[in-house]
């Protein structure tokens, strides 16, 4: 059961009328893949979705090889790069594709919101708009339940979280 996030419209709102990079933070688990996806779903781009563990992408996107990196990313208007920390200097490749690419979408995720933001601050300063998706909030899951019902799982919730 997909349940709706409050920052949804505004990371969709960006993607749609910014040419930013969208980064989106966050602790592992708390759903940031899964958030990204549906809004890519409901966006009219045509998408390329990258695992940042499979080598070959990781290997381009940490290569500072613009046409290696042309080759990958070309007839997309948009990229979506899921675990984005685990690439190497990947600060300063999105750096590059933002400047070379500047129709170019990108939306970038990480779980480990310190190492990533070391990689990105500084070359991607004044490209970026940044998110952080935290565990899911009361309010959120208001849309599903009714008081009553969320009266009956808070403590359930206190002792495991959300």
């Amino acid at each position: 059961m997909y349940i709706a996030r409050k920052i949804y419209q505004s990371i969709q709102d960006k993607l749609l009328s910014s040419d930013k990079i969208v980064i989106l933070y966050g602790p592992r688990q708390v759903g940031k893949t899964t958030l990204v996806q549906n809004i890519l779903d409901n966006l009219p781009f045509k998408k390329l979705i990258i695992n940042a563990d499979e080598k070959v992408y990781s290997d381009i996107l940490s290569s500072r090889d613009l046409s290696q990196m042309e080759l990958l990313v070309k007839g997309y208007d948009l990229i979506f790069i899921d675990e984005a920390q685990r690439i190497p200097n990947i600060g300063i490749n999105l750096k590059l594709l933002h400047d070379s690419f500047p129709k170019l979408k990108i939306i970038a995720t990480g779980s480990s919101s310190f190492e990533l933001a070391n990689q990105v601050k500084e070359p991607l300063t004044g490209r970026t708009w940044t998110f952080t998706l935290f565990p899911i909030a009361i309010q959120e899951l208001a849309n599903l339940y009714n008081p009553f019902e969320l009266s009956q799982k808070l403590p359930e919730y206190l002792v495991y979280g959300s």
